[in-house]
């Protein structure tokens, strides 16, 4: 997990002053980063994506880009980091709520049986690639469609191959 104190507020301003000059869809696939659909930072009546303009306001800190899995979710991640830095927070409430709900509703899953690496590739302007493999898992097994039976409209009978009912003639 990042120290996210060697990150100071000027730090995400160069972060920010980048994401404006090469545009948010260049700026998101440089550092690895989705779109926010709940945190996003304003600045300047601007709306930045929280957790791409973190991850490289500390790259701008340490040299190393911070990425998507170095975050805790929701008030302990990338929101609470940039509301200590004096940065204006909003939260999108409906996905937020509608992500509380699948999060509730989901099973728990199982701890995962292989090892999850990343690498990352670096350049002066910044990372320019990420690499993730983690271990794939097992397929599910589904059992087979059942046969659809035709029935005889007269017993209620099922049918048998040949289409023609056994009891009734």
């Amino acid at each position: 997990m990042p120290d996210w104190n060697q990150v100071s507020r000027t730090h995400v301003l160069q972060a920010m002053e980048e994401y404006d000059r090469i545009g948010d869809r260049e700026f998101l696939r440089r550092y690895g980063f989705g779109r926010s659909r709940i945190y996003t930072v304003w600045n300047g009546g601007q709306e930045y994506d929280s957790k791409a303009i973190l991850g490289a306001a500390y790259f701008h800190a340490t040299g190393t880009p911070a990425g998507s899995g170095d975050f805790s979710g929701g008030e302990q991640g990338a929101a609470e980091v940039l509301r200590e830095k004096g940065f204006d927070v909003a939260v999108n409430e409906i996905e937020a709520a509608a992500e509380e709900r699948k999060a509730a509703s989901r099973p728990a899953r199982p701890a995962a049986s292989g090892a999850r690496t990343t690498s990352r590739r670096t350049s002066a302007d910044g990372p320019t690639a990420t690499k993730v493999t983690a271990s794939r898992p097992k397929p599910r097994r589904t059992a087979a469609a059942a046969p659809v039976l035709k029935i005889c409209p007269t017993c209620n009978m099922a049918l048998p191959a040949s289409g023609i009912c056994d009891f009734c003639d």
